[in-house]
């Protein structure tokens, strides 16, 4: 018997995770008034508003928080299940190379691979760290996490976008106490800056929020800049002064209160971020353990 219970509940985490009904709709291939309808079902069915509608972005309610959480919940023991039943048929065995970016691999993406191959002892992880695109077929790669970059359309490689980096202010409580917590974002432009500097040279943007579009912005000038986002994170720690980071980096320090939210409403869409397989091996038991321990990085934000 089918329960209704559990229809609607992927357009309304997509659209949670996009932030609209049209980035939903692309999503998941629907056309965004079929995404409203089934928001609407879903609302309905619940009695209960789930998202307060704006021009800009949907925004959760708390009734929404709390659903949205739960559908989470539940998934995540799903997929777990289902990645046991699975390999309990075929235990995967021998050589994946992955390529990941430096700081995001090191810090979340290695963990769920050191635990997958403790689960797994036949499993041979070959990792490369690097924030440079690698490609799969030149580079010999059969999995890539990706951090930005452009998303051509290749029918030999698989592709999966998990959502985009937060971004968000932050400083650490030593600066907060000698300079004073801005409460604006003029106040938040005019501190001083430790900036990213990315190896083709550039400087990284802030994402500045506005009355349209969130617009990038080039400070006028640094105190620092770096070229390594470990040591960004390392100088903000410091007290050197503000900068504007990925949440999934940060969320440890502010739970251990060794750095503070600056303006915590402005949490901005940064870099996508995506994964790039061999299509043709996706079958394969040893490539789709890898993928089901990967399929988590949803979560991050």
């Amino acid at each position: 018997m089918h329960d209704q219970r559990f229809k609607n509940i992927h357009q309304f985490i997509a659209c949670v995770q996009t932030g609209s009904f049209t980035e939903a709709g692309k999503r998941l291939y629907l056309s965004p008034s079929a995404i409203s309808k089934a928001i609407q079902a879903l609302e309905q069915r619940l009695d209960c508003r789930l998202f307060e509608r704006s021009t800009r972005r949907l925004q959760l309610t708390d009734a929404g928080s709390t659903y949205y959480e739960t559908c989470l919940q539940i998934l995540r023991q799903l997929t777990e299940t289902e990645t046991t039943l699975q390999l309990s048929q075929v235990l995967p065995t021998g050589k994946v190379a992955l390529a990941l970016p430096e700081t995001f691999g090191k810090v979340v993406v290695l963990p769920l691979l050191c635990a997958l191959t403790q689960r797994f002892p036949e499993l041979l992880l070959s990792l490369h760290f690097s924030d440079t695109l690698l490609e799969l077929e030149q580079e010999k790669i059969d999995i890539a996490v990706r951090i930005g970059g452009e998303i051509p359309f290749d029918t030999n490689e698989g592709f999966q976008l998990f959502g985009y980096e937060k971004m968000v202010f932050c400083a650490s409580p030593d600066y907060i106490a000698e300079y004073g917590l801005p409460s604006t974002l003029r106040e938040i432009c005019a501190q001083h800056i430790v900036g990213y500097q990315a190896q083709n040279g550039k400087m990284k943007p802030w994402i500045i929020p506005t009355n349209k579009h969130p617009q990038s912005w080039h400070p006028s000038h640094y105190r620092l800049t770096v070229n390594n986002t470990e040591a960004q994170l390392m100088a903000v720690c410091q007290g050197i002064g503000v900068a504007q980071l990925p949440y999934w980096l940060i969320k440890e320090k502010l739970e251990r209160e060794e750095l503070v939210l600056i303006m915590p409403e402005i949490k901005l869409d940064g870099l996508p971020l995506t994964l790039r397989f061999k299509a043709k091996q996706q079958s394969s038991p040893k490539i789709q353990a890898v993928l089901n321990a990967l399929h988590t990085l949803s979560l991050i934000n």
